[in-house]
């Protein structure tokens, strides 16, 4: 008897195919049982908010979950237009149903023309309760600034700043921050000591390519890390030299400075 091998490769493959799909069916059936806050907090550990959003073709049920996620990253990695990156934003923030933010990534590189949307976002970032906060800023003053109710919200535990336009007139009251970084940007010795003061709860600070500022000191018992990485001296025609007067700190690290350190009292 002869067989026709090509009709029964494909026979095979069609069945293959089915028992697949019918284990995708299953996997996802067992996956819907679970109870809506647990689906919330998978979703939550993806990588980027809009891979968090496109579960919600899968079904009815599916259509709102990512709205109940408790971190968000935007990032424009995947985005060719500008304005599909501000319009996915703003169209998270408007169905956004849960009441805090744990983590909260944003990107706001190179939207200058966007500073209203910007500014809607970080209050949106305070309202929510934000814990954990990473910001990405323009590389120009055109950037926008934080809003003053960010400067006073306390829920905030981590903070990351990047090309940020600092508000040297801003009252600070972070008092549940345990640990900031800031990368490319200036603070003078006044937003340093306003800084310091602001922030009773400091345990970690972390400087990278800040400049400005020629002198550091920290009486906090709490705050006992200090990382100064890529410090430029300020070319205002002062003596370039930097003063850290911190007794209390149990650890130190000082890398990639242009000029030397005269003066560290530890």
């Amino acid at each position: 008897r002869l067989y026709n091998y090509s009709s029964s490769s494909n026979l095979i493959n069609h069945r293959s195919l089915k028992k697949q799909k019918l284990s995708v069916t299953k996997t996802l059936d067992r996956i819907s049982q679970l109870p809506d806050s647990l689906l919330a907090q998978i979703l939550s550990i993806l990588p980027a908010t809009k891979d968090a959003f496109k579960t919600c073709i899968l079904s009815k049920r599916w259509r709102y979950l990512w709205a109940s996620v408790d971190n968000l990253n935007f990032t424009r990695t995947s985005y060719r237009k500008t304005n599909d990156f501000v319009s996915f934003i703003d169209y998270v923030i408007a169905h956004f149903v849960s009441s805090k933010i744990k983590r909260l990534n944003l990107d706001c590189s190179r939207l200058s023309r966007y500073k209203s949307h910007m500014s809607q976002w970080l209050s949106f970032a305070v309202e929510r309760k934000v814990e954990d906060f990473v910001y990405w800023s323009n590389s120009n003053k055109s950037g926008c600034t934080l809003p003053v109710s960010f400067y006073t919200c306390s829920s905030l535990v981590t903070l990351h700043l990047t090309f940020y336009c600092f508000d040297s007139g801003a009252v600070i009251k972070w008092n549940s921050l345990k640990s900031i970084k800031l990368e490319h940007l200036v603070l003078s010795d006044k937003d340093i000591a306003n800084l310091v003061s602001g922030c009773p709860a400091l345990e970690t600070m972390e400087f990278d390519s800040v400049g400005g500022f020629l002198r550091v000191e920290i009486n906090s018992l709490k705050l006992k890390r200090l990382y100064l990485k890529g410090f430029g001296f300020p070319s205002d025609g002062r003596d370039p030299t930097l003063d850290i007067v911190a007794p209390y700190l149990q650890h130190l690290e000082i890398s990639r400075f242009q000029e030397f350190i005269s003066n560290v009292g530890l």
